[in-house]
């Protein structure tokens, strides 16, 4: 099956910061530092360019993804301590003030039903975000003041890595389980058009498929974490189990960069691009505790914040 895929290594690779505990969520500040969450020490630490690490802020619990929004804080999904970790909490969206490391709750529930294991985030360009969540299998949208959150995909199997495209109008999620990424036609803010989906389920209960729905799925036991988006629409997903870094190509073409075998790691979780020069890759090696800089293939996508 693998011989349908294009490989290569991805190249100048170093490594930025070691010795961090289960590190994920890569954020590129606006100052060229990267943050990044220690999911199981439950504190969010930022890596300046030349290494040296210090604590943002305590989160307690699990911090899982985090992103920049439109008022310059950072914004986390806290799983709550699902997979370890000393201070455990109710499971929620966190805002966190990088330049005095206040942390205040934001959110903890969509109508009545509290969240499961928040888990990745993406701000779109009216200053809301997509977030996922593992624990409830769905997927959300909400206001970076916290006064709207609403769930705009359920069922969706373990939900984790999402990402939006170069122009805005199509969510990308990663299903770690069933090695897919699917993809929504986005209508509004927090809107997503009518889709049945894609697989069994949407034939037997919606009556039909959406054949765009689906961007791209892996066999074996490889499993999808985290995404990044590039310039041109390509979806990099951290792929767990082979420890590389698949790419789903606009043309449905799929290609899996690998990292030198000295640095192997089996749950190469996130993958972030730099703000000054979207060419440069930061990868998180979540049970080695390292982030690994790289030079990516081709230039990553902005965010909307902040913007370069």
């Amino acid at each position: 099956m693998r011989s349908q895929y294009r490989s290569a290594a991805v190249e100048d690779v170093d490594i930025l910061a070691e010795g961090l505990s289960f590190p994920e969520g890569p954020t590129v500040m606006p100052d060229g530092s990267l943050v990044v969450v220690e999911m199981t020490a439950g504190r969010l630490t930022a890596i300046e360019p030349g290494g040296a690490t210090h604590c943002v802020a305590e989160t307690g619990g699990g911090p899982n993804g985090a992103a920049i929004g439109p008022d310059g804080a950072l914004y986390v999904c806290n799983n709550g301590g699902a997979l370890g970790a000393p201070n455990p909490i109710a499971p929620c969206i966190q805002r966190v003030d990088p330049s005095n490391g206040r942390v205040a709750t934001l959110l903890t529930e969509c109508e009545g039903t509290p969240f499961g294991a928040p888990n990745d985030i993406v701000f779109d360009a009216a200053g809301g975000f997509y977030f996922t969540d593992m624990g409830s299998h769905a997927v959300f949208y909400a206001t970076s003041d916290g006064s709207r959150v609403t769930k705009v995909l359920d069922d969706t199997h373990m939900a984790n890595g999402v990402g939006l495209s170069p122009d805005g109008s199509e969510l990308f999620v990663a299903l770690t389980v069933i090695r897919q990424v699917i993809k929504r036609k986005i209508v509004g803010p927090g809107q997503l058009a009518p889709s049945p989906g894609y697989g069994v389920k949407a034939l037997m209960l919606a009556g039909g498929l959406d054949p765009d729905a689906l961007l791209g799925g892996l066999p074996d036991a490889e499993e999808l974490d985290s995404l990044a988006v590039e310039a041109d629409g390509t979806v990099c997903v951290g792929t767990l189990v082979a420890g590389c870094i698949t790419a789903f190509r606009p043309d449905r073409s799929v290609e899996q960069y690998s990292i030198p075998d000295e640095l192997a790691e089996p749950l190469l979780t996130n993958i972030a691009f730099d703000v000054t020069d979207p060419t440069i890759a930061y990868l998180t090696a979540s049970t080695t505790g390292r982030v690994l800089r790289c030079r990516w293939p081709r230039p990553g996508l902005a965010l909307a914040f902040p913007t370069r």
